[in-house]
């Protein structure tokens, strides 16, 4: 699960990753959304998968996807 706590670092810093490799800001909005949605609600399991197939589709460059991947890791709230 998603540590709620520390949202708005985490959006700060999967912005800034979006940012930095030039996505779209429409798709770049949707990716952060769907990313925090399923991290915080379902598992941060399925956030990586989520993240993976839009890389898959061509959406994310692979280096922005496999940080945004460290990134959940990194603020994963263990229980």
């Amino acid at each position: 699960m998603l540590n709620v706590r520390r949202m708005g670092v985490f959006k700060y810093d999967i912005r800034a990753v979006l940012r930095d490799t030039r996505v779209d800001e429409a798709l770049a909005s949707t990716i952060v959304a769907n990313v925090i949605a399923k991290a915080s609600r379902v598992s941060i399991n399925e956030a990586k998968s989520y993240v993976r197939e839009v890389e898959t589709k061509g959406g994310l460059q692979k280096d922005a996807s496999d940080y945004i991947c460290q990134l959940l890791d990194k603020y994963t709230l263990w229980r």
